[in-house]
């Protein structure tokens, strides 16, 4: 039984001793909410590329080019392109009439439907290269009142022209 009684009172002593000690207080921070300086507001934009037409219009005599980026450009002769409002183009390849369809976005203009008549010369070959080139290559311009140049996808200049 004194053995029970000192279990007990050592039972006792360690939950009093336990209640009554203090905790170690640290200071209390705050958390404090700063209001943010960015506000947000849902409002659509109307986007809308630059479009050249205007200055793209009209006869350009296609002067050089070049078949690929590594090769030296080639002078074009009698080969010209004018373009036309309607998306439609007409011209010259060198040896015969050519015509067709574009499309622009922007800076970016894709040739399709091309014909051509079929009249034999000394430059067919040129022509084929320069018709193939504007349909298969051709994805971008730079265009000014005077200058344009016809680009490929990686922005090589593949034919020069002047107004």
């Amino acid at each position: 039984m004194k053995k029970s009684l000192l279990i007990l009172s050592v039972v006792l002593f360690l939950l009093e001793a336990c209640s009554t000690q203090k905790k170690a207080t640290t200071p209390k921070q705050e958390t404090t909410f700063v209001k943010d300086s960015i506000e947000f507001y849902e409002t659509d934009f109307e986007v809308r590329q630059k479009n050249y037409l205007n200055l793209l219009l009209g006869k350009w005599m296609m002067q050089s080019m070049k078949r690929q980026s590594a090769m030296a450009e080639e002078e074009l002769k009698n080969t010209s392109i004018t373009f036309r409002a309607d998306s439609t183009f007409v011209g010259e390849g060198g040896c015969n009439h050519i015509s067709g369809r574009y499309i622009l976005k922007g800076t970016s203009i894709k040739f399709s439907n091309i014909i051509s008549t079929k009249m034999a010369c000394d430059n067919l070959d040129a022509e084929t290269a320069f018709l193939k080139l504007l349909q298969e290559t051709v994805s971008a311009y730079s265009v000014t009142a005077t200058d344009l140049l016809l680009r490929d996808g990686s922005s090589n200049i593949i034919f020069k022209g002047k107004k």
